[in-house]
């Protein structure tokens, strides 16, 4: 088969893909302590899922609260990616390494990146921000403060959770970018035609408007005080060079963060949880502040 035409084919597969997004997608079995649930997303018009872990003490102590930390899948995947890391959650919790906690898997677009497109037919940025995160808070003990939430992902879901603690320091305490895919539009546009053209109407600067990079630049002032920032790359990652990168543009911008480099590691999920997962959770609890924010007074009249 011709190239040409082999590249069509798979551009219109990935364009049905697109249009076809399943928001809920159960996975084949449950870990412990992990329910699927869903929650009716008004950007969507759909019921889109999500995992979530409940620590085994949840239903008993119903006085207890606690903090959050989100998971964004990669692209193409969805809520029920990377099952695995429930059980390096649940025995890190077991094994006293961090206190119990709630952990959720999201599904925000299997091609969103993360964002909103251009059209409002995917809503990557509004399912998270603005409706998941107030029905978790909403639905569940769920500490509803910046100290009590964090944010890490894997690829495209590295890239997203950058993204939105870039975007909004003011929601969390710590973000880690595994593996981020952190292209700029250009790259993009060249790597995934359909998805560029879906979500940024084939706009290179509309995309570069919406990404990391901008965000980092625009908000570095937050960025400096509050908000931990890890990076996490294999030195065999095809985005290990984008990484890179973000890592030097955090450095000049004065941004505190952490950038690891794992020797031999390629782009793979399971092998960078395996390594590194447990010490990923370790981290973000250490940098929950769970004292409330102190109300604003009120001006007397």
């Amino acid at each position: 088969m011709p190239r040409i035409i082999l590249c069509l084919l798979v551009i219109c597969c990935l364009h049905a893909r697109l249009q076809a997004e399943n928001w809920n997608n159960p996975p084949g079995g449950l870990p412990a302590n992990v329910q699927h649930k869903t929650f009716m997303s008004a950007s969507m018009k759909t019921e889109v899922g999500y995992n979530i872990y409940l620590p085994t003490d949840y239903a008993k102590n119903a006085a207890q609260f606690y903090p959050v930390l989100y998971y964004l899948h990669g692209r193409g995947g969805n809520e029920s990616s990377n099952m695995g890391a429930f059980a390096l959650f649940d025995a890190a919790i077991r094994d006293k390494k961090i206190q119990p906690f709630i952990y959720v898997h999201a599904m925000c677009g299997s091609n969103s990146g993360y964002v909103d497109s251009v059209d409002g037919s995917l809503m990557g940025d509004t399912v998270f921000i603005k409706e998941l995160i107030p029905h978790i808070e909403a639905t569940y003990r769920a500490l509803p403060f910046k100290g009590a939430r964090a944010v890490e992902g894997f690829s495209k879901g590295g890239q997203g959770a950058l993204l939105f603690a870039f975007k909004y320091p003011e929601l969390f305490s710590s973000t880690i970018g595994y593996a981020a895919g952190l292209a700029n539009g250009t790259e993009l546009k060249q790597e995934l035609p359909a998805v560029f053209k879906q979500m940024h109407n084939d706009d290179i600067a509309q995309f570069d408007a919406t990404s990391a990079w901008h965000f980092v630049r625009a908000n570095a002032p937050q960025l400096q005080k509050d908000i931990a920032i890890k990076l996490v790359i294999g030195d065999k990652d095809q985005h290990f060079d984008r990484n890179r990168r973000m890592d030097a543009l955090l450095s000049e911008l004065k941004i505190p963060h952490e950038y690891v480099v794992l020797p031999g590691i390629g782009h793979d999920t399971g092998r960078v949880y395996k390594d590194v997962g447990t010490d990923g959770f370790v981290w973000h609890a250490k940098h929950f502040n769970l004292t409330p924010p102190k109300a604003e007074k009120k001006k007397k009249k």
